[in-house]
């Protein structure tokens, strides 16, 4: 369990990161549902390998400084029920960034309001 949670732990920091480039990159609009369309296709990804390739290639893309943990670059094959952990803590650690940047988009809106 203490790995799936440092995983976790991993990809929201990841996830924030990620949002943030996206909308200094497309604004805020457009950063949201740049962020849904990638947790949609890693959550498309069936095949351990191909989920780990669309996971770090996005990560280079958009925001090349946050580092990358060991399970996840190490090119050694995961097995199903660790991809099945793996993925499942990546997903919702990116979708609880995703969630904890509308919240704080959110409270600035009302207080500006």
């Amino acid at each position: 369990m203490e790995k799936e949670t440092t995983i976790y732990s991993w990809a929201f920091v990841a996830g924030k990161a990620l949002i943030k480039q996206f909308e200094k990159l497309y604004g805020t609009e457009r950063a949201e549902k740049k962020m849904e369309t990638l947790l949609l296709t890693l959550r498309s990804e069936i095949i351990p390998d191909r989920f780990r390739r669309a996971l770090i290639d996005a990560l280079i893309e958009v925001t090349p400084q946050v580092g990358i943990p060991e399970k996840i670059k190490v090119e050694k094959p995961w097995r199903i029920d660790e991809f099945y952990r793996y993925s499942t803590a990546i997903l919702s650690g990116l979708f609880d960034s995703l969630n904890a940047w509308k919240g704080e988009k959110e409270e600035k809106g009302e207080e500006g309001g």
